[in-house]
């Protein structure tokens, strides 16, 4: 038996996990952990405590549900964030992620798509920032995988329920 086609390349960042980021929607296990309320915005965020360990570095999945009070049709604003644990973070790990969503992806919105020496410098002083920002129209998204000192190593899918729109989910 042929092995061609039995493992497809990933065609957007869902794709990567293990863990089916739909079950927001449909599963009550999620606990609320921060509510907050400013100029008519709510936000509130929940979270899980993932099965296993996805990417080789996220434990667990935070929600994070906007709501316009001004907004009488409904859709809300969703971001998905995965912040590491300190002791999950290595950089193989971290260069290999990167390597998978350029693979997905192409280059960043600053045009990289490999790890440079730049990110290196950045990431011996604590720090990395790689953004792609992605879709048309009104589903516009971003896949953002940021680390610096306040928040550690934190993976953000940001208006998630456009990528969502995007890939018919």
């Amino acid at each position: 038996m042929s092995k061609v086609g039995f493992f497809k390349s990933p065609k957007n960042i869902t794709e990567l996990f293990t863990f089916d980021l739909t079950t927001f929607f449909f599963e009550e296990d999620y606990i609320e952990v921060s509510g907050d309320e400013k100029e008519g915005v709510f936000m509130i965020e929940y979270e899980k405590i993932l099965p296993q360990i996805e990417l080789g570095l996220f434990t667990k999945v935070v929600f994070r549900v906007f709501n316009d009070k001004k907004n009488i049709i409904g859709s809300n604003h969703i971001n998905v964030r995965f912040p590491a644990e300190a002791g999950n973070i290595k950089l193989p790990t971290i260069k290999k992620l990167i390597y998978k969503l350029a693979e997905i992806y192409g280059g960043d919105d600053e045009n990289r798509a490999e790890w440079t020496e730049n990110d290196e410098s950045d990431y011996n002083k604590g720090y990395l920032d790689r953004q792609w920002t992605l879709g048309e129209g009104k589903n516009i998204y971003s896949v953002r995988l940021t680390m610096n000192s306040k928040d550690g190593l934190v993976l953000n899918i940001l208006f998630f329920n456009h990528l969502l729109g995007l890939i018919n989910k």
